[in-house]
């Protein structure tokens, strides 16, 4: 089953345009910090900040209400893997993408 997490992510980010004309075919690039925005020499980093991310909205309690609010920590974390991750873009630097509507693979 997956899980739409919009409104979890909008909870403590803005989702804004793609940063420099960056974008995926597979979802929306989070461009809410500069750090994001400029995106990552490598994937571990993308990812550390991903997790970050998810970790400071699960602390905050802002998980972007009903059903988010309810799910336990290990459920939250499985519904955002499912539709955010780290891609790398056609500059070669990595991006956190997010799609609605989860990913395929």
């Amino acid at each position: 089953m997956r899980i739409l997490m919009m409104a979890a992510l909008a909870a403590t980010a803005a989702i804004a345009s793609p940063a420099m004309a960056q974008s995926s075919p597979n979802g929306i690039v989070l461009t809410n910090t500069p750090e994001m925005a400029a995106g990552f020499a490598s994937k571990d980093q993308c990812q550390s900040t991903f997790r970050e991310l998810r970790n400071d909205q699960r602390k905050s309690g802002m998980r972007g209400g009903e059903p988010y609010d309810s799910m336990s920590n290990q459920d939250y974390n499985r519904a955002s893997r499912e539709t955010t991750r780290c891609e790398q873009l056609e500059d070669g630097r990595y991006y956190i993408v997010f799609n609605p509507n989860g990913f395929d693979a």
